[in-house]
């Protein structure tokens, strides 16, 4: 991956299943050069998209939108 130029926006599952060295950026912070803006969704990596997680994916997804 090349750095980007611009911000990110990420939408981290609120459950861990896994350690990771980064949780707060999950490692993209090195890649978004102006910065990651961090959504936190209800469920796991597995389960972030299924109901009822996914209508507050689904909401914090186009809040963002709506903030570009």
């Amino acid at each position: 991956l090349r750095p980007y130029n611009g911000t990110l926006d990420l939408f981290r599952a609120m459950t861990r299943l896994y350690f990771v060295d980064d949780y707060t950026h999950l490692g993209w912070r090195e890649f978004a050069q102006k910065g990651v803006r961090v959504h936190d969704v209800p469920g796991d990596h597995e389960t972030i998209m299924n109901p009822p997680n996914d209508v507050a994916l689904a909401k914090a997804l186009q809040k963002a939108l709506d903030n570009r």
